[in-house]
């Protein structure tokens, strides 16, 4: 159990507890890894009942193209509630206690977080992410934002007592809905969408009056306890070149942190389809951008990189050619809520799609959280 790996635990020597667990299950070794967790159609479950964790997994290996873990649950070593993050750490918090840790899948190295309290509840179904590429940085944080509520807690990795985990409820706006498609169960306040680390600073884009904004988050954890950690949002406008020849259509965008870089990538549907790509497109933040305007411009070649996109666990990147892939490739799937499972390669400079089958568990229902990655970016 989770709770017993931590007991054992030694000091890292800057207040924090680490310890080395049992070898990671050796599927971890083929990341990338997209992963389903699903239901199986056959098992019958009482009525009103809700499944409390996936009824199977499933792990496809992108490097191999083929699928190495299809089982009835999870890797012991995955048990609890976990979160995958773009910088490759699982964040694992007790389902029965308190205890909260991050676990590295490749070298099975674990550090203790303090205990969430009652005072925090924290749903199963969370963006997750670090605010450093490295674990090991003074300043690094943990960070779980709510799908469903403006809500987010953070905590410190390193500091030992001294950490502790805020929490901060947020304000960016009311969404927009026609009355007619308006439901007493209609979310009424945004929450943040896609949302990426840049050296320390948590940022995300939304819409506001029908422009394009940037936010940009800044975490504080005053040494007095008596002052409770913060979060500080800065808004900016963002640059026109963000924002014109777009095509017609609907557009998700996934903002993707690479080796010290942040980009956005936005991907177009023809009219209100979620399954029907029309086009691809990056922009990359500049370095150094105006007080009140975020500078953007677009890239058609990202080099020897492979950008993994989905929605819960937002983006993460891989070496194209240490993966036996394609550089200048972005890889997602479509609308997995009406059933699709396959994953979509699309080649930027060729601006062509590709679409490749993970399986064939079509009638099965996704539950935890949509399908995500686990990877480990070469940092």
């Amino acid at each position: 159990m989770v709770g017993m790996l931590l007991n054992a635990g030694r000091s890292n020597g800057r207040g924090g507890r680490r310890t080395s667990i049992q070898s990671p299950p050796q599927v971890l070794s083929s990341v990338p890894l997209l992963v389903y967790e699903y239901e199986d159609p056959a098992v019958v479950h009482p009525a009103g009942s809700t499944p409390t964790a996936a009824a199977k997994m499933l792990m496809y290996s992108l490097p191999e193209r083929s699928i190495v873990y299809t089982h009835d649950s999870r890797p012991q070593a995955m048990e609890g509630n976990f979160f995958s993050t773009p910088q490759g750490w699982l964040v694992i918090l007790g389902q029965v206690t308190s205890e909260a840790s991050m676990w590295h899948p490749l070298t099975g190295e674990t550090i203790t977080l303090p205990p969430i309290h009652d005072d925090h509840y924290i749903p199963t179904n969370c963006k997750c992410l670090l605010t450093h590429n490295s674990a090991a940085h003074p300043d690094c944080a943990v960070v779980l934002l709510d799908v469903a509520d403006p809500l987010m807690w953070f905590c410190r990795v390193n500091g030992g007592a001294d950490r502790r985990w805020g929490q901060h409820t947020y304000d960016i706006g009311n969404y927009e809905f026609l009355d007619e498609f308006r439901t007493p169960s209609t979310p009424t306040k945004k929450v943040i969408g896609s949302v990426a680390a840049l050296k320390g600073k948590l940022h995300f884009c939304f819409m506001e009056s029908h422009q394009n904004k940037m936010c940009v988050v800044n975490l504080d954890f005053p040494s007095d306890h008596g002052h409770p950690p913060t979060a500080e949002f800065h808004e900016f406008d963002v640059s026109p070149e963000f924002g014109i020849k777009f095509p017609d259509g609907i557009c998700s965008i996934h903002l993707v942190e690479s080796m010290d870089e942040l980009f956005a990538v936005c991907v177009f549907y023809v009219g209100f389809d979620p399954t029907n790509v029309s086009a691809a497109r990056i922009f990359k933040m500049e370095d150094s951008c105006g007080e009140e305007t975020v500078a953007w411009h677009r890239v058609d070649d990202i080099g020897d990189r492979a950008f993994l996109l989905t929605g819960t666990n937002m983006a993460t990147w891989c070496s194209a050619s240490t993966n036996n892939l394609k550089g200048s490739t972005l890889y997602f799937f479509l609308d997995f809520l009406l059933g699709d499972r396959d994953l979509y390669i699309y080649d930027v400079q060729e601006q062509s799609m590709e679409t490749v089958q993970v399986h064939d568990q079509l009638d099965s229902k996704v539950v935890h959280t949509e399908p995500y990655w686990i990877n480990v970016p070469p940092f």
